[in-house]
């Protein structure tokens, strides 16, 4: 089960870009989320990883490889780790969920915000 701490160990631990896209483990993705049509595409400007099963419209259809932080397979799921959201891409369905990493205020955010409401 994925839960809010097992997603924020993933944004710890894969904090860094790899060395390069070449030490993804692609061919993990394509074993795992086959059901999401699943291409990388080499004949654009930049490299990239295009997802299938999200519309074309969002801005999650189409990955940079050089964003991509890790790939990481879980029993049911197999995450894919950007610098401030994970794409989730279900191994059984063609279901995804994204979760996107919000900023926390910063101490003059919260100090601000404390005198405002006083």
């Amino acid at each position: 089960m994925i839960t809010r701490k097992v997603i924020q160990t993933l944004y710890k631990r894969y904090r860094k870009l790899p060395e390069s896209p070449d030490c993804l483990d692609m061919p993990l993705l394509f074993e795992c989320a086959a059901k999401h049509n699943i291409k990388i595409d080499m004949d654009s400007t930049v490299d990239s990883l295009v997802i299938g099963s999200i519309d074309p419209a969002s801005p999650f259809h189409r990955i940079p490889l050089e964003r991509i932080h890790a790939i990481v397979p879980f029993e049911e799921w197999v995450a894919i780790v950007l610098h401030s959201s994970i794409i989730f891409l279900n191994r059984k369905s063609p279901r995804v969920s994204i979760h996107v990493r919000t900023e926390e205020p910063t101490i003059w955010e919260r100090i601000k915000n404390f005198f405002r409401r006083n």
